[in-house]
């Protein structure tokens, strides 16, 4: 069985304690739900790195939430997680069939099941794109569906930064699309339902998130100045944003807008920010680019155990090849060689081969998305799908 007495046990035990936790932390507060007898689907927005500990102390019983396999690999805590909380591995951004088969085993044996639908945390604070499969995933399940919003994660802890901002999350039940519902209603009528219901502004609460380096790290996100759209020139420091090339200047307030005294500056929000670059990168000649960084480190991702560094170098990728080298050694791989590209935790990718898998970092201004960008981009052009989402 993958549902066990012991998870009751370990969730009535320390519920209350995790609560405390979340609450001196993040400010977290939530009401304690109590849902009907039967297993649920419990869907949510993915602001931060704890929202699956914010949805699951919420209802009144276990949650075993689909996570990414990594987590899976880290020494004893992996160990630790699967025996007291048992959650679902997935590969992230590759079909696993394996997933669904354990959540078809945990429903059977009465447990919830809890994921986000976005399948990756959000870098602008909205709503990444959610694969439409939810829906399939929604009826074969056919389980009631509960729809957990969590707003003020972006305020308080937006991916790009690296520090806790100081205001308040609030975590509710928005809605539960019925079992009668998922049953009768369309999948295109229940993607509808999640999609909007899901998507949370912290823009619009009327909140203030405070602190000393609202902007910083913004970088590692957004590679694209918005007034003379020059590549990688974009710099943070404290609570502004600053472009070398056209020395433009905007400051990143506690209201979560920008605010400048450059005509030339038209973003708002963060939000604008991300739409900004995804559709200059669509619209640029995106195969005339490569992208470079130094100063990053390979990691060779073994499944159920630590990883081991590879080197220390540099890394590129044009319309042909990733190439992460050094002085000593030189990995190249084609793009066809490459199933799949992520982007995990602040800026950590994933490099999914047939048979392999990578892990790289960089230091804390270290963009990855660029990458995810491009080579989705390039993957799209070849499949002939250029409206595709971008990976992130």
């Amino acid at each position: 069985m993958w549902v066990k007495f012991r998870h009751k046990v370990f969730f009535k035990l320390f519920r209350n304690v995790v609560l405390l936790i979340l609450r001196i932390k993040y400010r977290f507060y939530t009401k304690k739900y109590k849902l009907p007898k039967g297993p649920h689907l419990i869907l949510f927005n993915h602001p931060t790195n704890m929202d699956p500990v914010f949805a699951g102390v919420a209802v009144n019983r276990p949650t075993y939430f689909i996570a990414n396999e990594d987590l899976f690999n880290i020494p004893y805590v992996s160990k630790i997680l699967n025996y007291l909380v048992a959650p679902i591995p997935k590969q992230k951004s590759v079909k696993d069939l394996s997933t669904i088969r354990t959540s078809l085993r945990v429903v059977k044996e009465g447990g919830n099941i809890g994921v986000s639908p976005e399948g990756n945390r959000t870098y602008s604070g909205k709503l990444n794109n959610v694969d439409f499969a939810i829906t399939k995933f929604i009826k074969l399940l056919k389980i009631p569906v509960v729809l957990y919003t969590i707003k003020g994660g972006f305020g308080v802890n937006p991916r790009f930064a690296v520090n806790l901002r100081k205001g308040k999350i609030y975590g509710e039940i928005a809605r539960i699309i019925s079992k009668e519902e998922v049953l009768n209603l369309s999948e295109e009528e229940l993607y509808k339902i999640v999609v909007e219901t899901l998507d949370v502004d912290d823009t619009k609460l009327g909140l203030k998130y405070k602190g000393e380096k609202l902007a910083e790290y913004l970088e590692s996100a957004f590679y694209i100045c918005p007034v003379c759209n020059e590549f990688h020139t974009l710099r943070t420091e404290g609570n502004h944003l600053y472009c070398d090339h056209c020395n433009m200047s905007a400051e990143y307030t506690e209201d979560l807008l920008f605010k400048s005294t450059d005509e030339r500056f038209k973003i708002k929000t963060v939000r604008d920010l991300a739409t900004f670059q995804d559709e200059f990168i669509r619209n640029y000649d995106f195969e005339s680019l490569e992208f470079k960084d130094d100063e990053i480190t390979l990691y060779k991702a073994n499944k159920g155990r630590s990883r081991d560094e590879i080197l220390t170098g540099s890394i590129s990728l044009d319309k042909d090849y990733l190439i992460i080298k050094n002085e000593e050694t030189e990995i190249k791989l084609k793009i066809e060689e490459i199933i799949s590209l992520a982007v995990l935790y602040h800026n950590t990718i994933i490099i999914n081969l047939k048979e392999e898998k990578y892990h790289l970092s960089g230091n804390v201004r270290f963009n990855a998305v660029k990458y995810l960008h491009l080579f989705s981009l390039l993957k799209f052009k070849k499949e002939g799908d250029k409206g595709a989402f971008l990976g992130i």
